[in-house]
């Protein structure tokens, strides 16, 4: 495809022979990228000839003087001969500071608005002598003037040719001076050849003009040519097989014959129409095309762009474009140079660069890129009533416990048979793979959101049945957000967003569902987002800070321990939940750094306690996923403290075992190493590992406050059962056992009647305690003695 281009290129008309006189006159714009490179090679042809130019004029007017100076005037001579020096002297030193400056260069660059003042003063300093000091001057001397003046104005109409403008001001000021003179000696007939001799230098400034002008477009046209065909060369890959220029305004200047054709037009029609204009004539494609707003925003910008697919003819074809902006000497635009191809049929089927671009390599399924085109291409028909438009994206359910589990090739194959499942439930669909173990369906023939709410459900029921890949039977689910256009957005993005966000919303609320997009969930991440942008300030001046519960001896309600609590004090939001917050700092990958801090301040405040109470502290899953950094950490907050490490007390909760990774046990076995205490929070919510209770890595347990507030119920038989079951266990491995939720005395003796050895709760104090006063807190006074109530049967 590339040669075809080729020869369109070496067989293309040529610039006109004949340029046209205006244009050449710098009168007339130039009509393309090569005519304004031509016309800069003129003037910088004219800037390369001004030293030559200057030493010619001072010769000159050094024999100018030596002939005059025998008639007296010697003031004025000299007057005029210093003028003429420092003159001279000004236009070297500019030409000089062009060749060596470039930042001069470019600040000041030469045009012609530079060049004409110099020549026009440069042409009145030689009509000085003739108008001052002809008439008095001996006939001898007056010849000299007279041929002097008229060999300048001759060397004038080659020097200064290529710029005709600059020459033929010099030759028409030099004329007029010499009109001026013969006509003070009589000479009828010196006046009458005169304008024949300004005409015929007039026609040879022209003549040398269009010669300079058309040798130098054949230069720069033949130099054009071979930079085309590198170009061509170079998007080789991408099977170019159109191409295109556009002069500085973003008109078309040159159209290869194939582009011509795809547009239905002929190549001269479409010379200097809008190139934007004619992609997107009434900017509807840059509405929905994240490929087009790409080309016209790096077209206004002078920005090159590789490959960019775009959505051509109102939705009907997909082209995909290659340019880079062309730029003169000083670094001012001059117009635009690229390729195009046809992608239409490529991008969807075929073996070749485009198709595998736009294809997952392992699913055969339409990746990220492919998925957003037929999203653009389907919102495009939809607005021109040629169908709907409607986004799903499906994430899978405990995906990632296989990948950990049975390890990524098995993984692999999960995915390979998801999207066969896929395909087949929603056969019609075009269906993609995102990556990791998202999918996204694009679907254009639904009648509305009951249809949509079956597809949901057939889609999670397939994915949800058993697996069996090789020896392994596997078990996973799916979750779905759906996006419907124009509703819940008219542009690619903004529907791959609202889809993103009820995916978010299902996930959250309950996974192996699915959520249409509602105008809540938008308002809902924005505010998350506006909380996450407060919540890295509050890191950064301090607003953060921490209360400390106390947990005592279930018998004396002794202090034995705090828990270190984060809370957040808004300067505007006031005291934010710790609800509201702390999953924001998950989602946003702060966990680490919270964490850290909370750990560091927590030893530091807890080394000065009087009482020497244990200071008890969350960690997250995620914090322990980070290995030997958490051990690190602790290590520090407890070195820089001075903290005893048996002091220090780690609550983790039993979702850190779902995954059963290696790099957690190893992780709690070094914290064990080091002295800290192992707590499992909230046991018997979640997954219990027995093992790790077995192997002594834990040195208590907490029971969460559902079951402790149900136990000390009557009717509550279960509830008792289950904290008696975790208190028999505890004895028999020798744990410590920490009741929370204690909000009554009953509950408070109920508990220690069962066995519990350590009460947690508000009735021993609320979270809310500054820091600095948590050890002098009065102990709580003694429960008293009451008798718990006998359960039902």
């Amino acid at each position: 495809m590339t040669d075809v281009l080729i020869r369109d290129v070496l067989t293309a008309s040529e610039r006109p022979g004949r340029i046209r006189l205006l244009e050449l006159c710098f009168i007339a714009p130039p009509g393309d990228a090569l005519g304004h490179r031509v016309r800069q090679g003129q003037i910088d042809s004219l800037v390369r000839l001004v030293p030559l130019t200057i030493a010619v004029n001072l010769l000159a007017a050094l024999v100018l003087g030596a002939c005059l100076w025998p008639i007296g005037h010697h003031g004025e001579l000299l007057a005029w001969a210093g003028v003429f020096l420092g003159f001279c002297v000004l236009r070297l030193s500019r030409v000089w500071r062009l060749r060596r400056d470039p930042a001069y260069a470019s600040r000041n660059p030469p045009s012609l608005r530079t060049i004409l003042p110099p020549i026009f003063f440069l042409s009145l300093l030689w009509v000085v002598p003739v108008l001052a000091w002809f008439d008095g001057a001996p006939p001898q001397a007056q010849v000299i003037m007279v041929l002097v003046l008229f060999g300048m104005a001759s060397g004038a109409s080659v020097t200064l040719s290529s710029v005709p403008p600059a020459a033929l001001t010099y030759v028409g000021t030099v004329t007029i001076a010499g009109l001026v003179s013969m006509s003070r000696l009589g000479e009828i007939t010196v006046l009458i050849l005169l304008p024949l001799f300004a005409g015929l230098l007039t026609y040879a400034v022209l003549w040398n003009a269009r010669q300079f002008a058309g040798h130098l477009a054949a230069s720069l046209e033949l130099r054009e040519k071979a930079e085309l065909i590198n170009i061509l060369r170079e998007f080789d890959a991408s099977g170019s097989e159109w191409l295109w220029e556009l002069g500085p305004d973003l008109a078309l200047t040159r159209v290869s014959s194939g582009l011509a054709d795809a547009l239905g037009r002929t190549p001269e029609s479409l010379i200097g129409l809008d190139a934007v204009t004619l992609l997107d004539p009434v900017g509807r494609v840059a509405a929905v095309s994240t490929g087009m707003r790409t080309i016209v925003d790096a077209l206004r910008s002078n920005r090159p762009f590789r490959d960019v697919a775009i959505p051509a003819m109102s939705g009907r074809q997909w082209w995909s474009l290659s340019g880079k902006p062309l730029f003169d000497h000083a670094g001012a635009p001059i117009g635009w140079r690229g390729v195009g191809s046809d992608i239409t049929a490529s991008r969807l089927t075929g073996h070749d660069s485009v198709t595998a671009a736009r294809h997952d390599h392992m699913t055969g399924l339409a990746n990220r890129l492919l998925i957003r085109e037929l999203l653009e291409e389907a919102l495009l028909r939809r607005r021109a009533g040629r169908g709907s438009c409607a986004m799903m994206l499906v994430d899978l359910d405990r995906f990632k416990l296989v990948n950990d589990t049975l390890g990524h090739g098995i993984g692999d194959e999960l995915l390979c048979e998801v999207a066969r499942r896929l395909e087949q439930v929603a056969a019609g669909t075009r269906v993609g793979r995102l990556g990791g173990d998202e999918f996204a369906l694009v679907l254009t023939a639904t009648s509305g959101r009951a249809e949509l709410s079956s597809l949901a459900e057939e889609i999670i029921r397939s994915l949800s049945a058993p697996y069996r890949i090789g020896s392994a039977d596997l078990n996973i689910g799916a979750t779905i957000g759906i996006a419907v256009a124009p509703s819940d957005g008219v542009s690619q993005e903004t529907l791959i967003r609202s889809a993103d966000l009820a995916l978010y919303s299902a996930k959250k609320a309950k996974r192996g569902s699915f959520h249409f997009f509602a105008p809540w969930m938008a308002e809902q991440a924005a505010a998350n987002r506006a909380l996450e942008s407060d919540l890295r300030q509050a890191l950064n001046i301090g607003q953060l800070s921490l209360a400390y519960q106390p947990i005592v001896h279930a018998r004396s309600h002794k202090v034995i321990a705090r828990e270190a609590l984060l809370r957040w004090t808004h300067p505007v939001r006031g005291e934010v939940p710790p609800d509201l917050f702390v999953p924001v700092i998950e989602d946003a990958g702060l966990i680490g750094q919270v964490g850290n801090w909370v750990l560091r301040e927590a030893c530091r405040e807890a080394a000065a306690w009087k009482d020497r109470a244990r200071v008890a502290v969350n960690v997250s899953s995620a914090q322990l996923a980070a290995g030997p950094v958490l051990v690190g950490h602790v290590i520090q907050a407890l070195g820089s403290s001075g903290l005893p490490a048996e002091r220090l007390e780690l609550e983790v909760t039993e979702s850190i075992f779902l995954a059963d990774d290696s790099t957690t046990r190893a992780t709690l076995e070094q914290l064990r190493a080091i002295g800290v205490r192992l707590v499992l929070d909230d046991f018997g919510m979640g997954y219990s590992n027995f093992v790790c209770l077995a192997n002594g890595e834990f040195s208590k347990v907490k029971i969460d406050r559902s079951f402790t507030a149900a136990a000390a119920l009557p009717g509550h038989p279960a509830e008792r059962a289950i904290v008696e079951s975790i208190l028999t266990l505890a004895r028999g491995l020798r744990l410590e056992v920490t009741a929370e939720g204690i909000e009554t005395v009953e509950q408070a003796a109920q508990m220690t009647a069962m066995g519990c050895g350590q009460l947690q709760g508000y009735l021993f104090g609320r979270p809310t305690v500054p820091a600095s006063r948590a050890e002098g807190l009065p102990e709580p006074a003694p429960v008293a003695t009451l008798r718990p109530r006998p359960y039902a049967a």
